[in-house]
């Protein structure tokens, strides 16, 4: 039990963070867990009018608020309804993983994730991929280079890097051929060796 409050505890952290300065918009996704009642528990998604549907508690507009602000007015609206109400609201956002990955695409986390699960998520690395030369971007500009296999987001967080909501992942092609391709080059050069070889033998 003490363990799943610390987990709690650090989701509600992290949320906190990764929305500091940022504003929800439609699309955006919140987990939220409602102690000893689980039919109001959910993923609840804000939709294209920005309001936001609960069990209980209706819609309520959300759009361009700050996290912090929207979930203090969904707490003020579930303890007009429950007594002393113990609840657990965390955003699921969404970032872009794109470049020699399995399932490029848009992925929902909640920001507590190992970049290596992230890109599990995405269906791993192609066989072309160079897992040493990652980037992470935001609005257009790269803010961090990292080894997918050895950075954890502790180590981004350190550098004072966090993985943020519209985030893209961009995982790079290595330069050199993977094992298939130098195949396919030594086999192609024995057959251009052999074609000389026999058009000089003709020649004579």
């Amino acid at each position: 039990m003490y363990k799943l409050y610390v987990q709690l505890i650090l989701l509600i952290f992290i949320g906190c963070l990764l929305y500091a300065g940022n504003t929800i918009r439609s699309g955006d996704r919140f987990k939220v867990e409602v102690f000893n009642h689980e039919e109001l528990s959910g993923d609840f998604v804000v939709n294209d009018d920005g309001y936001l549907y609960m069990p209980l508690i209706d819609t309520i507009y959300v759009k361009g608020l700050n996290f912090n602000i929207a979930r203090e007015i969904i707490l003020k609206k579930y303890s007009e309804y429950l007594k002393s109400p113990n609840i657990i609201i965390v955003p699921i956002f969404r970032i872009s993983i794109l470049g020699e990955i399995n399932t490029p695409g848009i992925y929902n986390i909640s920001g507590i994730e190992s970049v290596s699960e992230i890109v599990a998520m995405a269906g791993g690395l192609t066989d072309k991929a160079n897992p040493a030369s990652a980037k992470l971007l935001r609005r257009g500009k790269v803010i961090a280079k990292f080894n997918i296999y050895k950075t954890t987001t502790d180590e981004l967080a350190r550098k004072n890097v966090t993985i943020s909501p519209q985030d893209v992942i961009i995982i790079s092609r290595r330069f050199m051929p993977t094992l298939q391709e130098w195949s396919v080059i030594v086999s192609s050069a024995l057959s251009l060796a052999t074609l000389l070889t026999l058009i000089i033998s003709l020649n004579r």
